[in-house]
C-alpha cells in the first residue's frame, strides 16, 4: 500500500493542526495499518520521524436500492467509525443514503461499522418524479428521472420521450404549487397537458 500524500497532524513545535507533507514513508501491519515516516509542517517548517496506527478498514456488506432494483456490494468503514440511519456517503460516484442497519439480528438506528452486519441505502443523487398528463379526454401517468435538486417550473415544457408536455402545478407534501420552481426531491407528483407540435409545411 502507497503512503499518503499528506497526513492531518498537529505539529509539536507550533501547534497548528494541518495536512503535514509526507516527505518520505511506508505502511505495512499485518492486524492495523502502521505509518512510518518523516512529514514536514506547512506552518513553521518543522520535520519530524513520527509513527501512526489506525484500524484496518473493513468491508462492510451493502444493499443499494434504486428504481425496481437492489444491488448487492460492500462499503469499506473504519472498524470503530460510526454508521447511522439517514447518514449520506459516498459510494463510487454516486451519492447514497443509509435507510436500515442490521446488527446481531435486529434492526438498529446507528451502530459502529465492526458491528454492523449489513446496510441497506437508496441512492439520493437521482430522484423520480411522477407526473400526470392530460392527453385528449385520457390522463396518462409518466416518470421523470432528475437530479435531487433539480428544479421544474410551472409552465415549463418536459421531454417525456414521444410526447412533450408543459407543466400545470405541481404537488409538495404541504401545498400544491401553480407558479414558480419545486426541487425534484420535494415533488409528490406533477400535473400537465401534452403539447402539440407544430410542424411547418
Amino acid at each position: 500500500m502507497a503512503a499518503p500524500s499528506a497526513l492531518v497532524l498537529r505539529c509539536e513545535t507550533c501547534g497548528t493542526e494541518a495536512p503535514h507533507r509526507v516527505l518520505r514513508g511506508k505502511i505495512g501491519g499485518k492486524d492495523e495499518l502502521v505509518f512510518e515516516g518523516t512529514v514536514k509542517c506547512p506552518t513553521c517548517g518543522r520535520v519530524s520521524a513520527i509513527v501512526m496506527r489506525e484500524p484496518k478498514p473493513i468491508q462492510v456488506p451493502l444493499i443499494v436500492s434504486w428504481l425496481e432494483k437492489s444491488e448487492r456490494t460492500s462499503l469499506e468503514f473504519s472498524p470503530d467509525e460510526e454508521v447511522a440511519v439517514g447518514q449520506e456517503l459516498d459510494l463510487g460516484d454516486t451519492r447514497i443514503a443509509i435507510t436500515a442497519i442490521d446488527s446481531g439480528g435486529r434492526r438498529v438506528a446507528g451502530v459502529q461499522a465492526r458491528d454492523a452486519n449489513t446496510v441497506w441505502a437508496k441512492r439520493v443523487d437521482q430522484v423520480r418524479v411522477k407526473f400526470s398528463v392530460n392527453k385528449g379526454n385520457r390522463t396518462v401517468p409518466h416518470e421523470v428521472l432528475a437530479a435531487a435538486d433539480e428544479e421544474f417550473e410551472v409552465g415549463e415544457i418536459v421531454d417525456l420521450g414521444r410526447d412533450r408536455a408543459v407543466v400545470h402545478h405541481i404537488r409538495t407534501p404541504h401545498r400544491t404549487v401553480r407558479e414558480g420552481r419545486v426541487r425534484a426531491d420535494e415533488i409528490v407528483r406533477m400535473y400537465g397537458r401534452v403539447v402539440r407540435e407544430r410542424t411547418s409545411r
